[in-house]
């Protein structure tokens, strides 16, 4: 099917505003928890303020020829909810803030609608 495929492209989160703002508010909790407690790695770049994807790409342009490509997109898109929790639960993330994830994550269904057809 190629492009008509909807397996081929991410889906979107359509949530409310407040949901959104929680979002961020998690998100920018966790990360200020991750610097300080130093468990970014220094090879981590995306998502991170000041650390570009291009000056990634540029600092292992050498070292690409002996990888194999992976769809990482589409790898983090299945990563297991219970082992992503589990993760974080070893970071010390507090237990209220891994309650809010796992119910934000729990029951949630995604799918790409492409030339009227769905995805599963």
């Amino acid at each position: 099917m190629g492009n008509n495929d909807p397996a081929n492209y991410r889906p979107i989160s359509l949530t409310c505003v407040i949901c959104k703002i929680m979002e961020s508010i998690i998100r920018d909790s966790i990360i200020q928890y991750f610097f300080a407690n130093r468990f970014f790695s220094d090879k981590q770049y995306g998502f991170i303020k000041g650390r570009s994807t291009t000056l990634q790409l540029l600092r292992i342009m050498d070292e690409w020829t002996e990888f194999i490509y992976t769809d990482f997109a589409k790898a983090f898109d299945k990563v297991p909810h219970q082992r992503l929790l589990a993760k974080l639960r070893s970071y010390g993330i507090t237990k209220e803030i891994l309650q809010w994830i796992e119910n934000f994550l729990c029951n949630r269904k995604q799918c790409v609608i492409i030339y009227g057809v769905l995805s599963e």
